[in-house]
């Protein structure tokens, strides 16, 4: 063997080795607490989403830790995994329910995409506009002047990404962040994930890309505790299939690769538990679901308490290069 063709091997190598997929394998208790029960609630309903396996995540050994009877549903629209229950006579105050499950998360990554087809009615529900995620004449006009001259559906992704990750400040001062309001985005050019990604799927939609919205958890460290979550955004490549982007994540880097690598790829410091906006459950909530990640607690035909969510994790095992942990919003 010469001495260039063993060159060319280690180069070969070093470069497989750069590349590869990274992945991250944890143990992980979702804890889902809903505050401030009324006292002499008679029936109290709740539904509590559930993480998925979909894509580039693999969810296994689900149990759900409460004394109470649930059952799992699955939605038509979305595939969402979510749990059930009435609570009869339940205790004035918190009410709290663990789900302790495992999972495998993969990078994400452009060029292998892990969803590689859509069906037409989940094409047409990504083009639709929701209640928050408009397609208003200022969406429309403002997604026609972004995309001007682009040809392909990446390049006009691309340019609205670039937008949103560039012209939108990560902001919760501003009263009214964190519903995923395009209008009020367009208005005061700030928000959280949330709004950062509503405004991504109006443009990329008003643009005839098909969008969908995706929320869980960032893993902000090999263990811990997360208080908070964390959305991001896929869209329809026809040919290629759901293609992920961070905005809300790029717009807090200074380094212009993160920023780049965050436009189809994603690392996997993250769990995904459902998709999508407006969501009808069934048994039907009063009122159809801006997003689900919090528990939702019923009484009477409304809605009651406070809800609040974490989860820990702990990493058991992980192959590949080490992630950079970028997700922690």
């Amino acid at each position: 063997m010469t001495r260039r063709i063993l060159i060319l091997l280690s180069l070969f190598a070093l470069a497989s080795t750069a590349f590869a997929q990274k992945v991250k394998t944890f143990d992980a208790t979702y804890t889902a607490t809903v505050k401030a029960i009324p006292a002499g609630t008679k029936n109290l309903k709740v539904w509590i989403p559930l993480p998925m396996t979909c894509g580039p995540q693999v969810v296994s050994d689900l149990v759900i830790d409460s004394p109470y009877h649930w059952t799992r549903y699955t939605d038509p629209e979305f595939g969402d995994q979510y749990a059930y229950a009435v609570i009869p006579n339940p205790p004035a105050g918190d009410f709290r329910v663990d789900v302790h499950f495992n999972a495998r998360r993969s990078e994400a990554l452009m060029t292998a995409p892990t969803e590689t087809s859509a069906s037409p009615a989940e094409l047409q529900r990504a083009l639709r506009a929701d209640r928050l995620v408009t397609l208003s004449p200022r969406v429309s006009k403002l997604a026609a002047q972004l995309t001007a001259g682009k040809t392909t559906t990446i390049e006009k992704a691309h340019a609205i990404y670039d937008y949103v990750s560039s012209s939108i400040k990560y902001d919760k001062t501003i009263p009214g962040w964190g519903h995923g309001d395009t209008e009020r985005v367009c208005d005061v050019r700030a928000g959280n994930c949330t709004d950062f990604h509503s405004l991504f799927l109006s443009l990329a939609r008003a643009s005839g890309i098909p969008a969908r919205f995706v929320i869980g958890f960032p893993l902000t460290a090999k263990d811990g505790e997360v208080t908070g979550y964390h959305c991001w955004a896929e869209f329809y490549v026809k040919g290629r299939g759901w293609i992920p982007i961070d905005a809300s994540e790029a717009s807090l880097s200074s380094d212009p690769m993160r920023r780049a690598y965050l436009f189809g790829n994603l690392d996997p410091d993250r769990i995904q538990f459902t998709m999508g906006r407006d969501l009808v459950l069934h048994p039907k909530t009063a009122e159809p679901l801006n997003y689900f990640i919090y528990p939702h607690a019923e009484a009477n035909g409304a809605e009651v308490g406070t809800a609040s969510i974490a989860l820990h994790f702990r990493e058991v095992n992980a192959s590949g290069m080490t992630s950079s942990n970028g997700a922690s919003r």
